[in-house]
């Protein structure tokens, strides 16, 4: 008991066998000016760790990681000691509906053991045959002083849960760990090793596709590594340990290689609309050509058929065949598959896409023969350009991001501090403010 508490009265006799509203507002009060000096005391040190943030002195690989911690560590702070200030306000309000609360309830009492004390007078005069008492035996002359200590102690009881649900309310604030601030304390406790398995991963992919360029097949893997490391990545972002420049960067090469593939898919659709519209044409050239050698073609088969001369017939139907072929020559051919490319030196350096390059190729054969498909070449060689233009970029940012950024595999690896350092703050949440 706190040294200024009000003593509680002891008897309760005769509403209650014990204190029905217990409790000491001064030790509460005494315990708020408590938590108000630790709260003071958290804002103090917050204001020191904001200090070491803000300190543009600090040198060299530590202070970055300084300044992180000291950063994560100043709002865990400012949190713990909000949470302190909420409650405070809270306790500070109980403890004085307390009072009033025990207030009430000792006026109660002091009523009820007078009326008591005069009834046991009245009994006394009425056993002496002093006095006589116009109330029934069975009548409870206190009974409105219990219902007015229940209405009291109702009362206190909803309050106290009211105060309680506050109270329990800023303790299941931020600062309460979920299932995802746990995964965000894995990867904070674990950023190491997880930036060295990316890294090294990165590498992989790198060297995969290139090798990718020889092995059909093998995309689908260095394909897979790349969203395994962007959504790594985003994951990491999401947390605060990557900014979204780096997410950003391990997706460009996921974007160039999904433009790649579907410039290459637009490439077959128009190779495929520029052999149907060569075939049509053809077929038109084709028509033409037998309904203009018609008569010819009917003279030469009337003289293999009414001549008795072998070697007329012979020539005859040597003519017809001669014809036939010149018809067809006429016409042109359709190309109708893209002829295997051996890989050009810049598609040797990733700077291209040879199924790309022979889908393009063989529509220009194709538009060369038949002019009436000749809309579609144009646009087949933006989209190769497009498709050559995404590989070069891809393969470009991820020669940069290596050659310039910071490696865990290999740490040795010299790289341009202010690449990395832009890389890694720009556009960078704060960092996990959660136990």
């Amino acid at each position: 008991m706190s040294a200024s508490s009000k003593p509680r009265p002891r008897d309760w006799h005769p509403l209650a066998d014990s204190d029905p509203v217990p409790g000491d507002p001064e030790e509460i009060r005494d315990e708020v000016k408590h938590m108000v000096q630790v709260a003071e005391n958290l804002r103090a040190q917050a204001k020191l760790l904001r200090g070491i943030k803000d300190d543009n002195e600090l040198k060299g690989k530590y202070a970055t990681k300084l300044r992180e911690e000291s950063e994560v560590l100043e709002k865990h702070l400012r949190e713990v000691a909000g949470r302190y200030e909420r409650v405070n306000g809270h306790l500070t309000n109980w403890a004085d509906e307390l009072e009033d609360f025990q207030s009430d309830a000792d006026k109660v009492l002091a009523n009820a053991k007078r009326e008591q004390e005069e009834l046991e007078a009245d009994k006394a005069k009425k056993e002496s045959g002093e006095g006589n008492s116009g109330k029934a035996p069975d009548d409870d002359p206190l009974q409105k002083y219990r219902t007015q200590l229940d209405r009291i102690t109702g009362d206190r009881d909803d309050r106290a849960a009211h105060y309680a649900g506050e109270i329990g309310d800023q303790l299941n604030d931020v600062i309460e760990d979920s299932w995802w601030d746990d995964f965000k304390g894995w990867i904070h406790d674990n950023i190491d090793t997880i930036k060295f398995v990316l890294d090294a991963l990165g590498w992989a992919a790198t060297i995969l596709g290139f090798i990718a360029l020889f092995i059909p097949g093998l995309n689908l893997l260095v394909i897979g590594i790349s969203i395994f490391i962007a959504a790594s990545r985003f994951l990491m972002y999401a947390a605060g340990e990557a900014s979204l420049t780096e997410v950003l960067v391990d997706c460009v090469g996921l974007v160039t290689m999904a433009l790649g593939v579907g410039m290459l898919s637009k490439l077959k659709i128009a190779n495929n609309a520029v052999k149907t519209a060569s075939k049509a044409q053809r077929l038109d050239r084709l028509k033409a050509a037998v309904r203009a050698n018609k008569s010819a073609r009917e003279s030469i088969q009337r003289v293999i058929a009414e001549s008795s001369d072998d070697g007329l017939r012979q020539f005859g139907r040597q003519t017809l065949n001669r014809m036939r072929r010149e018809i067809l020559d006429n016409a042109g051919r359709v190309s109708d598959e893209a002829a295997e490319m051996p890989l050009s030196r810049l598609e040797r350096l990733g700077l291209g896409d040879s199924d790309a390059r022979a889908l393009v190729e063989n529509i220009r054969k194709n538009t060369g023969t038949f002019p009436n498909a000749a809309s579609a070449l144009g646009r087949s060689e933006a989209y190769y350009r497009t498709a050559v233009g995404a590989a070069a970029f891809g393969t470009a940012a991820d020669f940069t991001d290596k050659a310039l950024g910071e490696s865990p595999v290999f740490p040795d690896k010299p790289f341009y501090t202010p690449y990395e350092d832009g890389k890694g703050e720009l556009w960078k949440l704060p960092q996990d403010t959660h136990w």
